[in-house]
């Protein structure tokens, strides 16, 4: 049966609506394609486009407890991988990690991030002496090791690969991933900022990341 509404309408007229009508939700679709999957420009680093699914593992905290994947769920993390007796990069990317922290104070406090320091140095990194490293940062810093073969097995899933460096004196340093991870709250990868860091700079691209969650 033909619509009465439309029967009043001459032919040519109706026509001209229809074509209006259909541009309107080509162009409304269009524009949702293009926002659901053109990549995020960070000035720092790479957006993931998917985000990467983080599987299984099994660490612990500064405090003995158990680390696993759940602890990403829930909330922002950043994530940076690196050892206590490190001389020059950690010390320096977890001092701008702090204060990056003060920075986004101002969000939300669901959107402020969790910060992870990773050591993969299982040999001298015990948890007490994480503990003590990260607090000098910020005491809100989550320091995190475990066996060495769950180390090695979490920075390949990453890509975030680390290395042990033997010294002439008999000591060892280890080389490692420089870079910056972000989890979103499902606990996935969604991005990587790669060094050198600055605070402008991460608060800039974190910001747009957590915007564009919304």
């Amino acid at each position: 049966m033909t619509n009465p509404l439309i029967s009043r309408f001459p032919k040519p007229i109706l026509l001209a609506i229809l074509a209006i009508v259909a541009a309107s939700i080509g162009a409304l679709l269009a524009r949702t394609y293009v926002q659901s999957t053109t990549p995020l420009v960070l000035k720092t680093g790479t957006a993931l486009e998917p985000p990467k699914a983080v599987q299984a593992f099994s660490l612990v905290d500064q405090n003995d407890a158990p680390f696993t994947a759940d602890n990403l769920r829930g909330r922002w993390t950043l994530a940076f991988f690196g050892f206590t007796n490190c001389g020059d990069i950690c010390p320096t990317t977890l001092t701008t990690l702090a204060v990056l922290v003060k920075d986004l104070g101002d969000l939300p406090q669901s959107e402020r991030p969790q910060v992870i320091f990773v050591s993969v140095d299982s040999q001298r990194d015990t948890t007490s002496v994480i503990k003590a490293y990260v607090n000098g940062f910020n005491p809100d810093f989550v320091g995190v090791t475990g066996r060495q073969e769950s180390l090695d097995s979490l920075t390949k899933q990453l890509g975030v690969p680390s290395a042990i460096r033997p010294l002439e004196n008999g000591s060892y340093a280890v080389d490692h991933y420089a870079g910056i991870l972000l989890f979103n709250p499902n606990g996935e990868m969604r991005a990587l900022f790669s060094a050198p860091h600055t605070v402008a700079g991460l608060a800039s691209d974190y910001r747009l990341l957590v915007e564009a969650s919304r």
